[in-house]
C-alpha cells in the first residue's frame, strides 16, 4: 500500500469519525417536543442546569416523561398516527393585490384541523389551527383594475385584513 493511499485512507477515516462524533453529540432538547407530532417514547435530552453559555449538562429522557420540558401528557400515544382532517374554514380577511393590468382577490381563512384518531393523550391537542391565504378570484384588463369594489364591476369586496386573528 503506497504512502499516498494510506494518507488518503487515514484522512477519509478521520473525517468519517468526526462526522459520527458530531452527529452522535447532537441533542434534541425536550423543550422542542411537539404535542402534534412527537410520540411519548421519542427520546430527548433535558437540560439539568444552565450556564451563561447555555445548557451545562443533559439527561436523556423522552417527550412523554414527567418534567421533560413540561409536556407530560401532551404527546402522541405510541403506535398511534394522527389523521388530520379539515373540519372548519372561516374567512377572516379579504384584500387585493395586483399590478397595472390585473389583480388578485385574497381570502384569509382560519382553518381548523381535527385528529380523527385522537392520538394525543391530552384532548386539548386533538385540534390545531392555521391561517391560509387563498387567491379566490382575479380580474384583468383596463388600467389598474380593482378587485375589491371598483370599475368595471365589483366582483368582490374587501375588508383590508391581511392576517388571521384566531
Amino acid at each position: 500500500m503506497s504512502k499516498g493511499y494510506r494518507r488518503s485512507l487515514f484522512i477519509l477515516a478521520s473525517t468519517a469519525l468526526l462526522m459520527f462524533a458530531f452527529s452522535a453529540s447532537a441533542q434534541w432538547d425536550c423543550s422542542n417536543c411537539d404535542p402534534y407530532s412527537n410520540h411519548c417514547s421519542d427520546p430527548c435530552d433535558k437540560c439539568q442546569w444552565y450556564t451563561m453559555d447555555g445548557c451545562g449538562g443533559y439527561t436523556e429522557t423522552t417527550c412523554g416523561a414527567v418534567g421533560s420540558g413540561g409536556i407530560h401528557g401532551r404527546c402522541l400515544a405510541d403506535e398511534c398516527d394522527p389523521n388530520w382532517t379539515e373540519t372548519g374554514r372561516v374567512e377572516q380577511g379579504t384584500y387585493e393585490g395586483g399590478n397595472w393590468n390585473s389583480c388578485n382577490h385574497h381570502s384569509v381563512q382560519w382553518v381548523t384541523l381535527t385528529d380523527t384518531n385522537q392520538c394525543n393523550l391530552n384532548s386539548d391537542y386533538w385540534t390545531q389551527h392555521y391561517c391560509d391565504n387563498v387567491i379566490d378570484g382575479s380580474k384583468s384588463g383596463g388600467w389598474y383594475p380593482d378587485c375589491c369594489d371598483g370599475y368595471p364591476s365589483a366582483l368582490f369586496t374587501c375588508n383590508g385584513y391581511h392576517s388571521c386573528t384566531g
